[in-house]
């Protein structure tokens, strides 16, 4: 069996001799071919990888004038083409500004989503904000302001008439006639702008609106009125009431007002106050 078997691939010398010329041919053909195909593409592989080689390469940073400054409110792409930034960043930055956006400040513009830190550094130094044309007005000062209104007795007034001045309400209206009441009445108008809440622009706002022509009598008797009494008032309270008192309990009766000075809780700015509006004798 062994026999018929490499019988089977026998082959005469000339027959095997022409299969390995026929094999040498066609192996010399091929490879001539494929050296000439190789030679001959080897100047298209070179350009197309130049190029590849150039886009690697970082681009060249545009020289930037020396004189050049951009106002970051009023940029377009042009001016920020100039400045090398992105073309993504700069049509997010044109379209944040049409929109109605503004920036207060240069670092404001780090806000910028796809602002990284080296481009806002590269770029910081021609930016700035250009400020807001300050108007020249003349001083207006609050306490020439003048409002028209009627005239009111500052004694007399309801609260609808406190309410019809300018920056009086319903709470601070019954807050003046409180404290007017609580004092026996105004003696002057600048005793209204001690009304607690009222604030001294408005009261300047309202001065000319305001009068008295009341004459007030004493509503203290420095010798007959209790001590709760004379503690209700507003420039006598609780201490100088009671001291007051004491004095009576000590030495009697008052026998001038002016006796009043001799107590250590009143001084010349107090007195001046409660002159008008006390006496020695019983009401």
């Amino acid at each position: 069996m062994k026999n018929k078997f490499s019988s089977f691939f026998y082959f005469p010398n000339a027959l095997r001799n022409g299969f390995l010329t026929f094999f040498l041919l066609v192996w010399c053909l091929l490879s001539r071919q494929l050296w000439a195909l190789s030679f001959s593409k080897t100047d298209e592989i070179i350009p197309v990888y130049s190029v590849f080689k150039a886009e690697k390469q970082p681009a060249k940073q545009k020289i930037i004038p020396l004189d050049f400054s951009l106002n970051i409110n009023e940029v377009n792409l042009q001016s920020l083409d100039i400045l090398s930034v992105p073309d993504f960043l700069a049509r997010r930055w044109v379209k944040y500004l049409e929109n109605g956006g503004s920036f207060k400040k240069v670092g404001d513009v780090k806000k910028l989503y796809g602002m990284t830190e080296p481009l806002f550094v590269s770029i910081s130094k021609y930016l700035y904000v250009k400020k807001a044309e300050e108007i020249q007005r003349k001083p207006f000062l609050k306490e020439n302001r003048v409002f028209r209104c009627k005239t009111i007795d500052i004694n007399e007034a309801d609260s609808a008439q406190w309410e019809a001045l300018y920056g009086i309400g319903p709470y601070l209206a019954k807050r003046i006639i409180t404290f007017r009441e609580s004092l026996c009445g105004f003696v002057s108008v600048e005793q209204v702008k001690e009304t607690y809440g009222l604030r001294d622009s408005v009261f300047q706002s309202i001065k000319t609106c305001l009068t008295t022509e009341k004459t007030l009598k004493p509503c203290i008797s420095i010798n007959y009125t209790n001590q709760e009494g004379l503690s209700k008032h507003p420039y006598v309270r609780y201490k100088l009431a009671r001291a007051i008192c004491l004095y009576r309990e000590n030495n009697g009766l008052f026998q001038h007002i002016e006796d009043l000075k001799k107590l250590p809780n009143v001084n010349d700015s107090i007195y001046i106050k409660l002159l008008p509006y006390i006496t020695i004798n019983n009401l």
